[in-house]
């Protein structure tokens, strides 16, 4: 009697553990679906349009005579078994929407 019980357990207890797993998989792919179809604005979706989403850092952001509000950014650029060599533009909004330039270093 003993036996049967324990096996039933067992076998209750892998049908739920199977039922959270495929559950937390479903979740999993909603969200990864999900970080696709963001859309993003202002200057983080030009950031994302020009650079890509995710190698460009906003390094600061500066406040100009007129008010207007800039971000100097970087770009890494990876090369094999070296150290990254960086990019630095300068991102600022104008009439049309934002423009950027890059920063000689």
């Amino acid at each position: 009697m003993l036996k049967l019980l324990v096996f039933a357990l067992i076998a209750i207890t892998l049908v739920l553990l199977s039922v959270f797993a495929d559950g937390l998989i479903k979740l999993y792919k909603e969200e990864k679906e999900a970080e696709k179809n963001v859309v993003l604005d202002g200057m983080e979706g030009y950031l994302a349009q020009t650079f890509g989403i995710g190698p460009v850092k906003i390094f600061k952001s500066i406040l100009d005579a007129d008010g207007n509000i800039r971000y100097l950014i970087y770009l890494p650029q990876y090369e094999w078994f070296k150290s990254p060599k960086y990019k630095w533009y300068e991102v600022y909004a104008t009439k049309n929407g934002f423009q950027h330039h890059e920063i000689e270093g």
